[in-house]
C-alpha cells in the first residue's frame, strides 16, 4: 500500500484505511482484508475504513444501492466480523443497510470478537453542490450512541455531516473522546481545503481527537485521510492514492 505516513508514537495505535470501493463487494472485502492484516501487523487496536467501503456505484446509484444493500447481519458485515475476530481488531466501516425502500448510509462498529457494538445512520445527506444523496439513500433519525473502544469513547459523524458543527458537539456532549469521520469527500474547487480545515476545526472546538478516513478515486474522491489531536496538531496524513495511516493517540 502506498502513501504511508507515520504519526507520533504516544499510546494506542489505530489505522485509517484509504481506498476506492467499487461495485464488486468481494473485491472491496479483499482490499479490507489486506488492510486488516497490515493494521494487525502494525500493532493497531482499531481499523477505520471510509464511507461506502462495502459498495460504490458511479452511475444508476438509486437502483444499484437498493440492490446492493444488506441487513446488518448480512454477508458483508458477517465477513467484517470474521476479519475482526481473525486479526483481533475493532473495525469501523461504511455499508449500505437494507430497508423497505432506499437504504441507509450506515457505519458499523465491530469489536475484536466480531460483535456489532453500534451503528451510525447518516442523518445529514449530501444534498449540496448540485447533488442529491436523498435520491439514493434514506436519512437516519438519531445520533450515534457513543461507545467505549480501545482508543477511548468513540463518536461518529459521516462525511457531509462534518460541515455541521452541532453534530460533532453533540457527540462530544455524549462523552466522545475520539470522533471518527468516514467519508467519500467529493473532488472539486477547494474541497481539500474544506476537508482538512473542518477536521481540524472539529478537533479544536470540541477538544477531541478527530480521525478522517476518506475514499480515494481520481477525479471523484480526494483521499487525504488525516488525524488531528484535540489541540489541532496533525497526527498524520495521507495524500492521494490507496494506503494505510497508522497513528498513536
Amino acid at each position: 500500500m502506498g502513501g504511508r505516513m507515520q504519526g507520533l508514537a504516544r499510546g494506542i495505535t489505530v489505522s485509517l484505511a484509504q481506498f476506492g470501493a467499487g461495485t464488486d463487494k468481494r473485491h472491496n472485502l479483499h482490499a479490507i482484508q489486506s488492510f486488516a492484516q497490515e493494521s494487525s501487523d502494525a500493532g493497531a487496536s482499531m481499523l477505520f475504513l471510509p464511507e461506502y467501503s462495502m459498495f460504490y456505484a458511479k452511475t444508476n446509484r438509486r437502483s444499484l444501492n437498493i440492490q446492493a444493500a444488506e441487513p446488518l447481519d448480512g454477508p458483508f458485515v458477517t465477513a467484517l466480523a470474521e476479519l475482526a475476530r481473525r486479526h483481533g481488531l475493532w473495525l469501523a466501516a461504511g455499508v449500505y443497510e437494507r430497508t423497505d425502500g432506499l437504504p441507509y448510509n450506515t457505519v458499523v462498529v465491530l469489536d475484536a470478537r466480531g460483535t456489532l457494538r453500534g451503528c451510525h445512520r447518516k442523518q445529514m445527506l449530501y444534498d449540496a453542490f448540485d447533488y442529491r444523496e436523498s435520491d439514493e439513500c434514506r436519512a437516519g433519525d438519531c445520533a450515534f450512541p457513543t461507545v467505549d473502544t480501545p482508543a477511548g469513547r468513540l463518536g461518529i459523524i459521516t462525511c457531509f455531516e462534518l460541515r455541521f458543527p452541532a453534530l460533532a458537539a453533540a457527540q462530544r456532549a455524549a462523552g466522545a473522546e475520539v470522533l471518527f469521520v468516514p467519508a467519500g469527500w467529493v473532488a472539486g474547487p477547494n474541497k481539500l481545503l474544506h476537508w482538512r480545515t473542518l477536521l481540524c476545526a472539529r478537533a479544536i472546538e470540541n477538544h477531541m481527537t478527530v480521525l478522517g478516513a476518506d475514499q480515494y478515486a481520481p477525479n471523484r474522491f480526494i483521499g487525504h485521510s488525516a488525524a488531528f489531536a484535540p489541540d489541532g496538531a496533525g497526527l498524520g496524513a495521507l495524500e492521494s492514492g490507496c494506503g494505510l495511516l497508522n497513528i498513536s493517540i
